[in-house]
């Protein structure tokens, strides 16, 4: 994960310097306790045909041996692409960095969580997962 300067332009797309805008929040973001449990991710893309793709991340929360659940859906809504394989595409390699991140900070899923802010990703609530396989 590349260190954000104090005097850059913030990583959230609000268009203020980072010391002015996230610093705080993601100083205590490092020190808040994140939820308890194991976690997987899957890289997708979020949208439909005619309004575009957004690059997407899905979390999964481990409810039990071999079970899991929807948990959270994240986005990069400032990237919209027409093809849904180069939106996966986008969200594949975001996440293998965010994964790097966590490794390079000792194993932080905070560290893994920035990473993904700071590419643009925002929670969606109330998302639908799509099942294309049938």
């Amino acid at each position: 994960m590349v260190k954000v300067g104090r005097n850059s332009p913030c990583p959230c797309g609000s268009g203020e310097k980072y010391k002015r805008c996230c610093e705080k929040k993601e100083a205590e973001l490092k020190r808040t306790e994140l939820p308890v449990g194991r976690f997987r991710y899957e890289p997708g893309s979020y949208g439909g045909l005619g309004r575009g793709y957004m690059p997407s991340i899905l979390g999964y929360k481990e409810i039990g041996p071999d079970s899991w659940a929807e948990h959270l859906c994240l986005v990069k809504p400032d990237t919209v692409v027409e093809d849904q394989d180069v939106a996966t595409s986008m969200a594949e390699k975001h996440l293998a960095v965010a994964r790097q991140a966590q490794i390079d900070g000792g194993g932080s899923p905070q560290d893994f969580a920035l990473s993904l802010r700071h590419e643009g990703y925002k929670s969606v609530s109330d998302f639908r997962m799509v099942n294309t396989q049938a």
